[in-house]
């Protein structure tokens, strides 16, 4: 009887040790897992196609495109003021055509002056 006792007794600690050892394989698979999880997560929330990386270039890149917007709209209003004198204002043309391209009247002599440096 005691041999019989002794090999239940053996019997259960051997289960309960395989049972504990199962139990620590699937709490250890079970963390790996969520780690990967996490992992994942952050990676998508950080660097995916929606992350925080491309929404930040896309802001940036918005602040660029309205740059350019207000420069290119503030160029345009210049250029149809401008057209506007071109068609409307003898004057404009020719202090354009004197100032900027140094053009003359018949019988005028035009002279440009150095000023010394400092």
């Amino acid at each position: 009887m005691a041999a019989s006792d002794l090999r239940r007794k053996v019997t259960r600690q051997l289960i309960g040790r395989l049972i504990e050892h199962e139990h620590g394989f699937k709490r250890k698979t079970f963390h790996f897992a969520v780690a990967l999880a996490i992992v994942y997560l952050l990676y998508l929330f950080c660097a995916g196609d929606y992350g925080l990386l491309r929404i930040q270039r896309l802001y940036d890149r918005r602040d660029a495109l309205e740059t350019d917007y207000r420069t290119l709209s503030a160029e345009a209003v210049d250029y149809s003021y401008s057209l506007r004198r071109f068609r409307t204002d003898p004057h404009f043309v020719e202090w354009l055509a004197r100032t900027r391209y140094g053009f003359s009247r018949p019988q005028e002599i035009i002279y440009h002056l150095k000023s010394p440096a400092p």
